[in-house]
């Protein structure tokens, strides 16, 4: 429906810059499971974060959950996080799309992104109605990333335009990326 927009020229002209946040929360999204292998890996030879894995396992409060997300836990132990939180999205996901609307927490906004892109359930028109609401450049940038992920072919002209915005508003700045990283992956869904 829009091969004639996201063409091999539009990637050439719009290059993917290196070593960015954008570039590394992509690969977490594309990959979930290296930050599990990366926090066992860590496991083996530091025991910093066992205490708090373990009260983790059986933390069931989606207050504490989410002040998890906002960088409360070790990173070491995210993936327990991300699961805990997925295993009540129903409860959990609408208060994190609440406040990903205004947070400038920078941990929690990685965090959200990531267990938005890995749900069980389709949010993407919960993520379109706020996309205009995001106040934080940042949340924006990467939630573009998120709909690569989970949008169907009409969200490209969404990305488009955001990743014009974005490039406009900031030019000194990377957040332009996230739109972009955003319609790299529509278009290796839906064009390749």
């Amino acid at each position: 429906m829009y091969k004639n927009i996201l063409t091999k020229k539009f990637f050439k002209d719009n290059l993917v810059k290196d070593l960015t946040v954008q570039q590394f929360v992509y690969a977490q999204i594309e990959t979930p499971e290296l930050s599990q292998i990366a926090s066992d890996l860590v496991r083996r030879f530091d025991n910093r974060a066992d205490e708090e894995r373990e009260r983790l396992l059986r933390e069931s409060d989606p207050d504490i959950l989410l002040k998890m997300l906002r960088g409360k836990s070790d990173p070491i132990n995210h993936h327990i996080v991300f699961q805990k939180v997925l295993e009540q999205e129903e409860v959990i996901i609408p208060r994190i799309l609440g406040m990903l609307k205004t947070s400038l927490n920078v941990v929690f906004i990685e965090n959200a992104v990531k267990i938005l892109a890995n749900t069980g359930k389709d949010y993407l028109e919960d993520l379109l109605k706020i996309l205009d609401e995001i106040r934080s450049p940042y949340a924006l940038s990467l939630t573009c990333i998120t709909l690569g992920f989970i949008a169907d072919e009409d969200a490209i002209p969404v990305l488009l335009k955001k990743y014009n915005e974005l490039k406009n508003l900031y030019p000194g700045e990377t957040y332009e990326q996230g739109p972009l990283y955003g319609l790299i992956k529509l278009n290796e869904r839906f064009y390749n």
